[in-house]
């Protein structure tokens, strides 16, 4: 088989880095073009949005695409469509310069969280991300948008769904999102949880290049961790705060407006399950180096809540809520004042 030639981007990010350096390594890969907006050490300085990567691409080539917009504190909505207009123009330059294959990273939160999921996931179930949170009906979208491309170009399409996916030391914004979201529970249930470590997505992702294997795949340690588990791992092991599901997602967005890295959306999320299986992976050789546990002690960060009793956690969930309302209340105040003074002029 000849020498794959191939372009990466994002490849200065922490999971990008890994990818990067474990395609440079394997002997079946004859050149490695690493593109991101922060040049590192051997990444050029590219941007996709305003590049013309055209100009990089070459027929024949293999395209990984990563490059993604972080989640922003105020939602995921200018991220979401950021993302879609980057995969939108890697697509039209892999058509355009004759790519043979491209790979394009998705989510597993495009299966949604829903009680009647199966578990796990497989790659045949239905694609139907909850609505509440833009990231992963995004990411449904550009799955389609890349099938389309495949249909019309004929070129090799892989589309990987990894689980929420971790580096060393080093925690994503979605990892975050989810973590600090989960410091107020559903008191209707608890979704387990997968981790995927850093170096297992890079090792994936290589199989399925040096391979040339098209398809959906899913990317995923084996098993899952309970909630109570994840706890235990971050040194809470009790019982979080929980609501009931009719007020979660109000708690959720009243602390988001005073500051904490958190979404409302995720509240289904983190009550139904959404883990997935990777035996399709699993039987091109691909086998996962680190559990659920590995991954979220490699990655995880801590946070003001962590040791923090429920008792004390309610106080502060509960206080910072108020504060919201309160906040609210003398805004609506403060409006009624001016559109008053403003009719008396």
């Amino acid at each position: 088989m000849d020498q794959l030639r191939v372009v990466v981007t994002g490849a200065s990010g922490a999971v990008g880095r890994h990818v990067a350096d474990r395609l440079q390594a394997n002997p079946a890969i004859g050149e490695l073009v690493a593109l991101d907006r922060y040049p590192s050490d051997g990444v050029r300085q590219f941007d996709v949005l305003s590049g013309d990567l055209s100009q990089v691409l070459q027929a024949g080539d293999v395209l990984v695409h990563l490059a993604a917009t972080p989640i922003g504190l105020g939602g995921d909505g200018n991220a979401a469509k950021a993302d879609k207009l980057l995969a939108e123009r890697a697509l039209a330059a892999a058509a355009s310069t004759n790519a043979a294959h491209v790979v394009i990273v998705s989510s597993a939160m495009v299966y949604g969280a829903w009680p009647d999921n199966p578990m796990p996931l497989t790659e045949s179930a239905t694609v139907r991300p909850n609505q509440e949170f833009r990231f992963g009906l995004v990411r449904g979208e550009i799955e389609a948008m890349a099938e389309q491309w495949a249909e019309d170009t004929g070129a090799l399409l892989t589309i990987v769904r990894p689980v929420t996916t971790l580096a060393r030391g080093r925690e994503n914004a979605l990892a975050l999102l989810l973590r600090n979201s989960a410091a107020i529970r559903n008191s209707d249930g608890d979704a387990p949880a997968q981790f995927l470590h850093a170096e297992d997505f890079a090792s994936a992702l290589e199989t399925l290049v040096v391979g040339q294997h098209d398809g959906v795949f899913n990317i995923a340690p084996d098993g899952w961790l309970r909630p109570t588990e994840v706890a235990a791992l971050r040194g809470t092991p009790e019982t979080p705060f929980r609501v009931p599901s009719v007020v979660n997602s109000a708690v959720s967005d009243a602390r988001r407006r005073l500051g904490a890295r958190t979404h409302p959306g995720l509240a289904a999320y983190l009550q139904h399950p959404w883990v997935v299986a990777n035996d399709k992976l699993k039987a091109l050789g691909w086998e996962p180096e680190f559990s659920n546990e590995e991954a979220y002690v490699a990655g995880y960060q801590p946070s003001r809540f962590d040791g923090v009793t429920s008792k004390r956690r309610q106080e502060i969930v509960l206080g910072a809520t108020g504060a919201a309302i309160a906040a609210g209340a003398i805004g609506a105040a403060s409006a009624v004042s001016w559109a008053l003074k403003r009719g008396k002029r």
